[in-house]
């Protein structure tokens, strides 16, 4: 069975999936992750114990072991330890991801994933608009509004959050080879025309990378858009966003 969710933040929004709250997991299952699942966090994971702790108790006690997790990347990640050869790049379901446990993996950009008889273009990074510090939901109990300071460069934030014209090209080029068909699109942000429908009123500053959704939304014959980025449930047509729900797909 598959299932998917929105961001993770390492767990900081993650109790939704917790043993209690996704009973129906069982061993073999698949679970997507919209990206932001800040599986790959810490900057000092290898010299820092309680930050290693942190990151390893996430990844191997939140994310369930009898699951297979299966995320794009979304802004939140830390790309310097992703992309920098740390993890290795595995063929997986008829793509490539990198592996990063051996029941968590990031699937690459513009890869397509064969799986339970369906087709999934993946393809994740958005652009982080509050990099330069805003005004962010709570993530605590009470709800309200919590001041998130500007992030650092290669501490919280990594300029690689924005996918390459080589990442544009490879989906584009796997997608001509299966007739620019799939069944899902799973990525972080969604394209650029379907963004008013998820963030009404949002000053939100453009992001390049739902162009580059957009191009590919304008091409492509889908059944259903999954994406996160937005923290809110709301499915608009053939879009659903996912934030704090565990769904079947």
């Amino acid at each position: 069975m598959i299932w998917i969710t929105g961001d993770l933040h390492g767990g900081d929004s993650a109790y939704h999936i917790s043993s209690a709250r996704f009973k129906p997991a069982k061993r073999g299952d698949i679970c997507f992750c919209c990206g932001d699942l800040g599986g790959v966090w810490w900057h000092d994971y290898h010299t820092n114990e309680k930050h290693r702790k942190n990151e390893d108790s996430f990844l191997e006690q939140k994310l369930r072991q009898r699951v297979l997790w299966l995320a794009v990347d979304g802004n939140h990640e830390n790309f310097a330890r992703l992309f920098g050869g740390e993890f290795p790049i595995v063929e997986l379901f008829e793509g490539k991801a990198y592996k990063i446990r051996e029941h968590v993996y990031y699937l690459k950009r513009g890869e397509i994933f064969q799986i339970e008889g369906k087709r999934f273009l993946a393809f994740g990074g958005s652009s982080s608009h509050d990099r330069f510090g805003t005004k962010v939901k709570s993530l605590a109990w009470g709800g309200g509004f919590d001041y998130a300071p500007p992030r650092k460069e290669g501490i919280d934030w990594w300029p690689e959050e924005i996918p390459t014209a080589e990442d544009f090209e490879t989906a584009c080029r796997n997608l001509d080879r299966v007739g620019w068909k799939v069944d899902y699109v799973i990525s972080h942000t969604c394209p650029k025309s379907q963004r008013k429908h998820f963030l009404q009123g949002s000053s939100r500053v453009p992001d390049p990378v739902e162009d580059m959704l957009e191009a590919i939304y304008q091409r492509l014959d889908f059944k259903m858009w999954h994406f996160g980025h937005f923290h809110v449930e709301k499915e608009v047509g053939k879009f659903q966003c996912h934030w704090e729900r565990v769904r079947r797909l």
